[in-house]
C-alpha cells in the first residue's frame, strides 16, 4: 500500500520501533477506531520468548519470563484513553509475535491523531516509547 493511503475501516499504520534493548522490533500495523474503543494491531520480530511449555501429561511448565504490554494515549483534542486489554501469540511458523490491544473509550468526533505511550516489559528488559499516529 502506498504512503498516505488507507484501507477501508482502518487508520494510521506502519510505525516500527526497536524495543527491549534493541533485541526486538515492534511494528504498529494499524489502528482501528470503533464507537467504544480503538484497537491497535502490532507485530514483534523476532517473536517474544514463550512463557509456557506443554508437557506430555497435559500440565504446563513455566520456561520464560512474563511479558507485559501496556498502552495509553492522548488525542489531539486532549482526550485520554486507557489500556482496555488485549491478546497476543506467536505466529504458527514461529517467525513473530502478533497481537492487539484496545484503548478505551472510543474517539470523540473530530479527533485526528493520537500520541501513544507503549510500555513493553519482558523479564528484566523494559522499554517505553511514544508514537504520534493519525487516526
Amino acid at each position: 500500500m502506498g504512503k498516505g493511503k488507507r484501507r477501508s475501516g482502518t487508520a494510521g499504520a506502519g510505525r516500527t520501533i526497536a524495543v527491549l534493548g534493541g533485541r526486538h522490533e515492534l511494528e504498529v500495523r494499524r489502528l482501528k477506531p470503533g464507537p467504544d474503543r480503538i484497537d491497535l494491531f502490532y507485530r514483534i520480530t523476532p517473536p517474544l520468548p514463550e512463557r509456557w511449555r506443554d508437557e506430555p501429561d497435559g500440565s504446563m511448565t513455566e520456561v520464560g519470563p512474563p511479558v507485559y504490554l501496556s498502552l495509553e494515549a492522548v488525542d489531539d483534542l486532549g482526550g485520554e484513553y486507557l489500556d482496555g486489554g488485549g491478546a497476543f501469540g506467536t505466529e504458527p511458523e514461529g517467525r513473530f509475535t502478533e497481537g492487539s490491544v484496545s484503548l478505551q473509550p472510543g474517539p470523540a468526533a473530530g479527533v485526528g491523531s493520537l500520541t501513544l505511550t507503549l510500555s513493553l516489559t519482558c523479564g528484566e528488559h523494559e522499554s517505553t516509547h511514544r508514537i504520534d499516529m493519525p487516526l
